[in-house]
């Protein structure tokens, strides 16, 4: 059978032990005769509800699970073609950042599936990591670390009186977050040649 894997958020284990949590705390309120605005508790109740209808994993049964079982591992498989290596993504050597780019945007709607998958195959497991694709990441590489930025874990700042660093404009940013969201969230850690890289492959796109 051919699976349709809905790609709306799913709450992870801890996120759906957080909302339960909240749903008792206000479940006390509105039974406590010292809470004036029942009316407003009980709102928050329906709002809450709603939302853990809409996003709790709901689990695979029967021929659906085998069909999900397969799909779980012919996607991760699928994902894991050009996918940057622990190194790659550690050293930035040159090209990285474009492979790493190019590799999320074309995975994008997959991992979400995979996401998903996850978590319906596991409800009830209270794993962490089960939605997450890291640690699949291959340790390989296939670019050349010759020339890479960061050797090892070490970082250096610019050196006095450096040419001034590569700026991105809002709008820039935002395209970033959009294509790129982990590359966006450590771009103050890039060297300036990384940034430049960086913004020349954004610029690229766009042609």
């Amino acid at each position: 059978m051919e699976l349709q894997i809905d790609t709306s958020p799913l709450l992870r284990p801890k996120q759906l032990a957080d909302a339960q949590e909240e749903r008792d705390s206000l479940d006390k309120k509105l039974k406590s005769p010292h809470i004036q605005d029942k009316g407003e508790i009980a709102k928050q109740i329906r709002r809450l509800d709603a939302s853990l209808s809409k996003q709790t994993p709901r689990p695979f049964e029967g021929v659906e699970k085998d069909a999900a079982i397969k799909l779980e591992a012919k996607l991760r498989e699928d994902i894991l073609q050009g996918m940057p290596s622990q190194e790659e993504m550690r050293k930035a050597p040159p090209g990285a950042v474009d492979k790493h780019m190019t590799w999320e945007r074309k995975n994008k709607e997959a991992m979400l599936q995979w996401k998903n998958l996850q978590l319906r195959l596991n409800v009830g497991n209270g794993d962490t990591s089960v939605a997450n694709f890291e640690r699949y990441r291959p340790k390989d590489s296939s670019l050349n670390m010759d020339n890479a930025a960061i050797q090892g874990k070490q970082y250096f700042m610019p050196p006095f009186g450096a040419s001034r660093g590569v700026a991105f404009t809002e709008a820039e940013l935002a395209e970033l977050k959009a294509v790129s969201p982990s590359i966006a969230e450590k771009l103050g850690l890039f060297t300036n040649d990384q940034r430049a890289e960086i913004k020349s492959a954004l610029q690229s796109k766009k042609g």
